[in-house]
């Protein structure tokens, strides 16, 4: 194991970690570069590892290349992968894991200056030099920084006791055996009504399974389709801003306005992409606290579009009253049989139901408490003061450059990240556009603190 430091080491091998290596690696060519993880499928992560193919990307093909100064990268390479294939494809999540697997082999593969490190890092200590990262098998590796990407968590807390039914309950939905084991016919519950729901619903179809599905979460709301429309560019954000309740009334006046002269709402709401990480900083925590309680499935839901090709199996699985969408809570699951027996309570009327399904699958999404993370080295991070969950449970605190900050609210020296653990400081930092430009600003960033500062390596 090398003892000289690296210039950078990057602790997560998913699509975050590869998208900064990749650009930096890019940037400085020779730049000593070390990639830590142990995934057995490096440059997926859990969003792109899936074997279904109908599990298909929430974005056109023309906005995710890994590189913002190539926004034709991942066209050209999904055209010689998918005849036919154009900018405007919504490509299987699956053939999208092969890109960035692609990226990683690139970025690794061949290059004397980059390392692949397939070990946990299981501590990080700051010196007076440089970081020193302890690995799952006792050894230890030296960088002048280190990017933690950590990535997506898997749901959190079970919403009831699932233990009479364990057998039966998939509380990780991305797993390969989601939906398989199952009887042709056999009932399923799903909970949440998200974008992880609509995947496992078309995964159950492709493999064959005909039977009822139910999704309930708390509102019972579906996500929007994408569909095309005159963009109305926002220069300027107006005052409405400065609070969410503002912030709503502007945007249903808009979108008024838009469909009164023949527009579309989702105009409106794009037009406010530029802007989302200005406008939720302006919102003191009181104001994001009223957002996330009042407004944010409704955000979610127009904002995180599912394609139309998705859309349109869902309407027609709906309609056929194979998928059954119910707004309510859940209460007790409890064995019956070889099924188990959901109690329910529906939003408005507080009447109860009951459902007996052969498989639960939690579909709530991932979790954003990462403070609750089982890894030894974020809780030792944590406990070091290194890293601070912030007060809403979203991440961790960061600066505007993806540093960490500690107690004190000081940017800690060479530590940064990317991605969805910049919700706090961003809020729009989950999807493939907005890590690739954070990757290659912190790639920039790393190549001057680094590189051009004259460090050796």
């Amino acid at each position: 194991m090398r003892i000289t430091p690296f210039h950078v080491a990057v602790i997560g091998t998913g699509a975050s970690g590869t998208l900064v290596a990749a650009n930096f690696q890019r940037l400085a060519p020779n730049g000593r570069l070390a990639l830590i993880g142990n995934s057995p499928k490096p440059g997926r992560g859990v969003a792109y590892d899936t074997m279904y193919r109908v599990n298909l990307l929430n974005v056109p093909a023309g906005n995710m290349s890994a590189f913002p100064e190539d926004m034709n990268h991942f066209v050209a390479w999904l055209e010689r992968r998918l005849p036919g294939a154009d900018a405007g494809t919504f490509a299987p999540r699956t053939i999208y894991g092969d890109y960035l697997a692609d990226i990683f082999s690139a970025t690794v593969e061949g290059n004397p200056n980059v390392e692949y490190v397939e070990e946990e890092a299981v501590r990080a200590t700051r010196g007076s030099e440089f970081w020193t990262v302890q690995l799952g098998n006792g050894q230890s590796i030296h960088a002048h920084a280190v990017v933690l990407a950590l990535g997506n968590l898997l749901p959190p807390a079970d919403p009831i006791d699932f233990r009479e039914v364990q057998s039966l309950y998939w509380k990780n939905p991305w797993t390969e055996d989601v939906a398989l084991g199952l009887e042709r016919d056999a009932p399923v519950l799903l909970i949440g009504t998200g974008l992880t729901m609509v995947d496992v619903v078309l995964s159950l179809r492709e493999v064959g399974h005909r039977g009822t599905v139910h999704a309930i979460s708390r509102h019972g709301r579906l996500y929007q389709v994408h569909k095309p429309y005159q963009a109305r560019p926002l220069a300027d954000l107006p005052e409405d801003f400065n609070s969410p309740r503002g912030a709503l009334r502007w945007i249903r006046e808009q979108v008024r306005i838009a469909e009164q002269s023949g527009s579309d709402w989702r105009a409106v709401i794009d037009s406010l992409r530029p802007h989302t990480s200005t406008i939720w900083q302006r919102w003191d925590i009181t104001g994001r606290k009223s957002f996330l309680r009042h407004a944010r499935n409704l955000w979610d839901t127009h904002r995180h579009r599912m394609a139309p090709e998705v859309f349109n199996q869902l309407d027609v699985l709906r309609k056929e009253r194979i998928l059954h969408i119910h707004r309510g809570r859940l209460i007790s699951a409890r064995r019956h049989g070889s099924l188990a027996q959901v109690v329910w309570e529906q939003t408005l009327t507080r009447e109860t139901g009951v459902l007996d399904v052969a498989r639960i699958v939690n579909c709530t999404g991932p979790s954003r408490d990462y403070s609750k993370i089982e890894s030894p080295l974020v809780s030792q991070l944590i406990k070091n003061g290194y890293i601070v969950p912030d007060e809403l449970r979203l991440g961790f605190e960061t600066d505007e450059d993806g540093r960490f900050t500690d107690l004190q609210g000081e940017p800690v020296r060479g530590l940064f990240t990317l991605g969805p653990v910049r919700i706090p400081a961003l809020w729009e930092s989950i999807a493939i556009p907005e890590i690739r430009d954070q990757a290659k600003t912190l790639a920039d960033l790393l190549v001057k603190e680094t590189i051009e500062a004259g460090i050796p390596a």
